[in-house]
């Protein structure tokens, strides 16, 4: 997916956690699923990203400009902090299978053409 496509995806992922968070009222059960999923891809994207900048302009870049150094630091620091970002997409797995089979969530119907692709 091409970065801005990517980039304009998450931040709608962004809002609707943040709408989700502003309105928990019978949703408590999406809404530490919902966010660490936006938390884990939003910075892997910033890393990829940034460092693909990076890798572009040079290595003079990281030490002419401060904004590449910020977001590849941020970036990993957002990666490892408040959990690293494999264990929350694993907890994210293990909820929707949890809330799957509690009838909680919803998964998506996957028309029969598409499954004939995948097997």
């Amino acid at each position: 997916m091409p970065l801005l496509a990517r980039t304009i995806v998450l931040n709608c992922g962004h809002n609707a956690g943040k709408k989700l968070f502003a309105n928990q009222k019978g949703q408590e059960y999406k809404i530490i699923k919902t966010l660490c999923a936006i938390k884990a891809m939003v910075t892997w994207n910033t890393e990829k990203t940034t460092r693909i900048c990076r890798e572009r302009i040079g290595g003079g870049s990281f030490l002419d400009s401060s904004l590449i150094g910020q977001s590849i630091f941020s970036a990993h620091a957002g990666m490892t902090a408040e959990g690293d970002n494999s264990v929350l997409m694993q907890k994210v797995v293990k909820d929707i299978l949890e809330h799957s089979r509690q009838g909680k969530h919803q998964m998506p119907k996957i028309p029969a053409q598409r499954l004939k692709k995948i097997a």
